[in-house]
């Protein structure tokens, strides 16, 4: 074993030491960024590249797009291919941005000012099937597939207006095809495409923020019936000042990274450090932290070995499996061949699972809460 793997090696099991323990093998996957818009077509995509609007060729805007119904059937699918020590199927937590922007109503507005719209008539807007909340409703009721709360938008909303406003050709294009996800001059590097929500640059757009928690929540409580649990920042940002709104909104987790950034003074981020803490309590409000991560489409990604490393010292601790992952590793509007690969890897992942783990439990993101307090 090489130095940097034994580092790696003493890191991932001293990060799984503090922190309340479970008495179960349990297993938790977290899914980001359901809801919420990337590119809206690969024609979409072709026609900005043409016009020469930047766009970073991540897989992100290579391959995330609003999933569809055929998206979710297959990753039910999976899910229900493999069972725990209790008969149980697999289970999903997206967390889900509830809102997108409303283009054509802030260009009305001449850019002057912010509207949103609930993820469900993005779907009316993308042609989606009329159906989709049906298909997500089968799923919660099968308890395989558990909303959380994301954000209501995947989006800095007011430093993307402002770049608007100030008439960025390559924003204004990009806007013209619904896609925010653009790289412009003057932006600071961590809000670079404008994903990141709580990132800000004056104290004077915290009010805009705030905002966006109480309507957030109270449009996921619309959608889905229920007030969600846990809430996990857009690209980890988020600062202490909102700590308070979120709590009054009746989440009681926020989902943290070790070193969690938050904007500071003009736009520069810092890190609270968490020292690889796993529930710290501030003022009625639940920290977590997630300890494993499956990203399949990713370029670096090898096997489902690394993912299996984390789980065994999670396990090795008695720590609940909390899997990290996104969106992007299951849709395929943009490429068929992308949700393929990853609902494949994932399969893969959690018959490897069962197999090495036959006592293993699955959970929602909300029961496994509960077990830590």
């Amino acid at each position: 074993m090489g130095i940097s793997a034994f580092k790696y090696n003493i890191i991932l099991n001293l990060k799984n030491i503090p922190g309340p323990t479970v008495a179960k093998k349990i297993i938790v996957i977290e899914a980001d960024d359901y809801g919420g818009i990337r590119t809206p077509s690969v024609e979409a995509y072709k026609k900005m590249e043409e016009a020469g609007v930047s766009i970073d060729p991540s897989r992100y805007n290579l391959f995330d797009t609003l999933e569809d119904k055929e998206d979710l059937e297959c990753l039910f699918e999976i899910l229900y291919s493999v069972k725990d020590i209790n008969g149980n199927p697999a289970v999903f937590s997206p967390f889900v941005n509830v809102a997108n922007p409303d283009f054509e109503k802030i260009k009305a507005f001449d850019y002057q000012e912010y509207f949103y719209e609930p993820f469900t008539t993005t779907y009316e807007k993308y042609g989606r099937e009329g159906d989709m909340m049906t298909v997500w409703k089968k799923g919660m009721s099968e308890g395989i597939f558990t909303p959380e709360f994301h954000g209501r938008e995947h989006l800095s909303a007011e430093p993307w207006l402002l770049k608007l406003q100030e008439g960025n050709q390559h924003l204004r294009t990009a806007f013209d095809f619904g896609f925010t996800s653009v790289n412009v001059p003057g932006v600071h590097d961590y809000a670079q495409e404008f994903r990141p929500e709580f990132y800000f640059t004056k104290d004077n757009q915290k009010p805009f923020l705030h905002k966006s928690i109480i309507e957030g929540v109270q449009l996921f409580k619309e959608i889905f019936s229920y007030t969600p649990t846990a809430f996990t920042p857009g690209n980890g940002i988020f600062h202490a000042d909102f700590e308070g709104t979120l709590l009054g909104t009746g989440i009681k987790f926020l989902n943290v990274a070790h070193k969690n950034p938050y904007p500071a003074k003009e736009g520069n981020l810092l890190f609270k450090q968490f020292s690889f803490k796993q529930g710290i309590k501030n003022k009625g409000l639940n920290y977590y932290i997630r300890n494993c991560a499956f990203e399949p489409t990713d370029s670096n990604y090898s096997s489902i070995d690394l993912t299996l490393q984390q789980i065994a010292a999670s396990f090795r601790f008695n720590k609940p499996a909390i899997i990290s992952t996104h969106r992007v590793n299951f849709v395929g509007a943009l490429s068929v061949a992308n949700r393929y690969s990853g609902l494949m890897e994932l399969q893969n992942l959690l018959h490897a699972i069962v197999k090495r783990w036959p006592d293993v439990t699955f959970m929602s993101t909300a029961n496994m809460l509960k077990s830590l307090r």
